[in-house]
């Protein structure tokens, strides 16, 4: 039997990053998605690292996490 991503999921499993949109990272970080695409303009990038894939930016949840991490370590 070959377990898909989605049975993998509920499981507790997971194959290779997780990919989120800008429209879904921006609802996560509580920022506009204007926001988030400004940053990525700057150069160098300011936020989260992303993967352009064609003309859509991805990222992947864990760098998404280890960047909100870093930044509560930053302020404190």
């Amino acid at each position: 039997m070959t377990m898909t991503n989605r049975t993998a999921a509920a499981a507790g499993l997971q194959f290779g990053p997780t990919w989120q949109t800008r429209e879904e990272v921006a609802q996560r970080l509580r920022f506009s998605v204007k926001t988030l695409a400004n940053w990525a303009s700057q150069t160098p990038p300011k936020g989260p690292r992303f993967t352009k894939v064609g003309r859509q930016c991805r990222y992947n949840l864990a760098d998404v996490i280890a960047w909100q991490e870093a930044q509560g370590a930053e302020a404190a």
